[in-house]
């Protein structure tokens, strides 16, 4: 025996996966206005020196 009704069930169902899907986006999207774009990384000045040996750490297949 149930506290809630069917109908109450559902409309609350309906309620909280509005409130999960609205709690996503903004996951999703906060702090977005900060990321870094294609084409808008700095370049870095001329005098610098490249690094001499490349970064080849990182996710492999194995």
């Amino acid at each position: 025996m149930s506290v809630l009704s069917p109908d109450q069930i559902v409309t609350l169902s309906e309620v909280l996966a509005i409130i999960l899907g609205v709690a996503i986006v903004w996951a999703v999207y906060h702090g977005s206005d900060r990321a870094e774009l294609p084409g808008d990384a700095t370049v870095p000045p001329s005098g610098e020196v490249d690094d001499a040996v490349p970064e080849t750490g990182g996710r492999t297949l194995s």
